[in-house]
C-alpha cells in the first residue's frame, strides 16, 4: 500500500471520507481533529499523522486529539438508563471484505490498508 494524505478519488469512491484538521500548535504540542470515516483504526491514523508531522518538524514532542472520543472507532448509542442500545461503526465501509477477512485471520488490517 501507499500512504495517502489529502482527498483522493479512489478512497473517496469507497466511502473513505476521513480528514485530519489542525486545531492548535502550542509550543512543541500539536492538537489535531479526526473527522469523517477512515478505513484504518483512528488511533493508527493519529499515529501516522504524528510520524508524518515529526519527520517534517522534529521539534514536535507530542501530537494529540482535541477530544479523546475522536479515537473511538465505534460510537455507543445509549438509552436513558445508560444501557448500550447499539454500536455505530465510525470506520469507512469494508468495500471488498479485506478488513473483515484479515481480522478473522488474526492479521492487523492497519498494516496493509484497503488497497493491496
Amino acid at each position: 500500500g501507499q500512504q495517502m494524505f489529502g482527498c483522493h478519488e479512489r478512497p473517496a469512491s469507497i466511502g473513505v471520507t476521513g480528514a485530519i484538521e489542525l486545531v492548535e500548535i502550542s509550543g512543541p504540542e500539536v492538537t489535531l481533529a479526526l473527522k469523517g470515516a477512515f478505513w484504518h483504526r483512528r488511533g493508527t491514523v493519529l499515529g501516522r499523522a504524528a510520524m508524518w508531522l515529526n519527520a517534517r518538524i522534529p521539534e514536535i514532542v507530542e501530537v494529540v486529539v482535541a477530544d479523546m472520543d475522536e479515537l473511538q472507532d465505534f460510537e455507543e448509542i445509549r438509552d436513558e438508563f445508560g444501557e448500550v442500545m447499539m454500536r455505530v461503526d465510525k470506520r469507512s465501509p469494508d468495500f471488498n471484505g479485506d478488513r473483515e477477512t484479515m481480522e478473522y485471520q488474526g492479521l492487523d488490517p492497519d498494516m496493509r490498508g484497503p488497497f493491496p
